[in-house]
């Protein structure tokens, strides 16, 4: 089977990540984006562009189309999704090797490395002013009101393998971009709903280490400015404040 390697950059709020393939060219390699002066040899040589226009939307939730639909773009095969502020750490034939002989199922991700619960996470967004307080708070409500339960998993969105032409894959590739285009951007929170709604068959990788696998946060999180306002500053800053303690004391 064949298997390609993407990622997407859109907009020039975020710069080109040169080691997002992690120097890794044993595979197709591809970067979608709505960048005409994108030369793609800064991700590496061999690596194609993909042109893809706004069409309207904002970078973020263009960034989205080929991330959870890549049945519409690549042909028959595996694609392996990374983001641009991550690195590939690993030979993406090995990570398709480790799936194929973990199970037949078609998703693969790695589980969240922090949280297993989407109301934590819609917490941590608004928090973190990464999208807008009143869409985040909606779904919050929406979820519960549907009741969904709390700790049913999330996945890290950094890194998603996935075998095309299953249909009920395609389906929910394609519901999936249609909640983050009407809904919240976020896609890790509309996920786990999604997944809980349709029942979604996927797994999480159980013999590879994400750590020895995908830097998360190539590019520095801390550089970064939120589109939108953060929430509660005074109890991040002492709760910073609190874990730093607690590691000085090695607790």
């Amino acid at each position: 089977m064949t298997l390609t390697l993407y990622t997407a950059l859109y907009g020039q709020k975020e710069p080109p990540n040169p080691d997002v393939f992690g120097g890794f060219s044993n595979v197709r390699r591809l970067v979608f984006t709505d960048r005409a002066d994108l030369d793609p040899s800064v991700f590496g040589q061999g690596v194609e562009r993909i042109l893809d226009p706004l069409d309207g939307l904002d970078p973020s939730r263009a960034s989205r189309r080929a991330k959870l639909m890549p049945h519409r773009y690549l042909g028959p095969g595996w694609s392996l999704w990374v983001d641009n502020k991550s690195r590939l750490k690993r030979d993406p034939l090995q990570v398709l090797a480790a799936a194929e002989a973990q199970s037949d199922a078609g998703f693969f991700a790695f589980p969240h490395f922090a949280r297993d619960d989407v109301y934590a996470e819609l917490q941590t967004c608004w928090e973190n002013g990464l999208d807008d307080y009143a869409i985040l708070k909606e779904r919050e409500r929406t979820y519960r009101a549907e009741g969904m339960p709390a700790h049913t998993g999330l996945i890290e969105g950094h890194l998603i393998l996935r075998r095309h032409g299953d249909p009920d894959l395609m389906r929910f590739g394609e519901e999936w971009y249609d909640h983050v285009r009407r809904y919240s951007r976020r896609d890790q929170i509309s996920f786990p709903y999604l997944a809980w709604k349709l029942a979604l068959r996927y797994e999480t990788f159980a013999t590879l280490d994400w750590r020895e696998t995908v830097q998360h946060d190539r590019i520095d999180r801390a550089s970064r400015q939120p589109d939108f306002h953060r929430k509660h500053r005074t109890y991040q800053a002492a709760r910073a404040l609190y874990h730093r303690l607690r590691r000085a004391l090695g607790r």
